[in-house]
């Protein structure tokens, strides 16, 4: 189950979706939330004269305003006693937003980083968003659940676990299962192959029981789908069997390497309608 959630904060409405998302994930769960502003050090032209300091500490003073409100909220709304269902820790820092999520995270020994996929600033956020959330799921040293703007919170009753055939897959679905208990009821393998890509039938068909029989903690069922767009898939795959999250698994092999990129980051994000679990191999 998880204890520790860091949730990275720029104020933004999908931020508040996102610690909604949180709190609703962990009902009836004793859960710290550490939720976390970062303000990115800005880069101005040596001609145009500046100040600096001044702009970076107005952005401070400011942000450190929105965090006692929204900290304010959060005790108001679940209490800040010590036996609290969920205990807050608000803090605001300078730097680089994802070099800043990654310390915390492994600073607080947080078990997940929950985090939005838009901003503040709608084309800033644009451009800005495949850049922290790829560093972030690559960098991660923990799971990490992307929440799309305006997602409503599902009990998780049925997710797709998308795979590569590797078989560490039923440890790694274990493991996202454990987490986000008590969720979860049916699990929908799939596996996307390109159209022109030659498939073993033997091997994957053993690799399919495979997976269904080490998955015996919960309902598995495995599926094949040739295309070549992986996140379009995914998506309709979501839409037709009404799942509440997907979850891949990040490795260092050349596929995963390839789709965590910032150009496929910002696919997922504009194809996928409910929440993203990427399950990061360092831990």
């Amino acid at each position: 189950m998880i204890k520790k959630i860091l949730i990275p904060t720029d104020f933004s409405a999908n931020a508040v979706d996102v610690l909604d998302y949180a709190i609703h994930l962990t009902k009836g769960q004793k859960v710290h939330l550490y939720i976390l502003h970062v303000v990115q050090s800005i880069v101005v032209s040596a001609e145009v004269p500046v100040d600096k300091a001044g702009i970076v500490k107005l952005q401070l003073d400011e942000a450190r305003i929105k965090m006692q409100a929204l900290k304010s909220f959060c005790n108001q709304s679940y209490g800040k006693k010590e036996d609290a269902e969920v205990r807050v820790t608000a803090d605001v820092q300078l730097g680089n937003v994802a070099c800043q999520i990654k310390s915390m995270a492994k600073n607080e020994k947080v078990d997940m980083v929950i985090m939005g996929t838009q901003g503040t600033n709608h084309g800033f956020a644009d451009k800005l968003v495949g850049t922290i959330s790829t560093s972030t799921l690559n960098n991660a040293p923990c799971p990490v659940i992307l929440v799309p703007q305006g997602y409503e919170f599902k009990t998780i009753d049925n997710l797709i676990f998308a795979t590569k055939l590797n078989h560490q897959d039923p440890y790694e679905l274990w493991r996202a299962i454990e987490l986000i208990k008590p969720h979860i009821a049916k699990v929908r393998c799939v596996y996307v192959t390109k159209e022109s890509e030659e498939v073993n039938k033997i091997e994957l068909d053993q690799f399919a029981k495979y997976m269904v029989e080490n998955s015996s903690t919960v309902q598995t069922i495995f599926n094949v789908e040739e295309s070549n767009n992986l996140e379009q898939t995914l998506s309709q795959y979501t839409e037709n069997y009404d799942a509440e999250m997907i979850i891949m698994r990040r490795s260092k092999k050349s596929f995963w390497k390839r789709l965590f990129t910032i150009r496929h980051t910002q696919k997922m994000v504009s194809w996928i309608h409910v929440p993203l679990m990427v399950l990061n191999n360092k831990r």
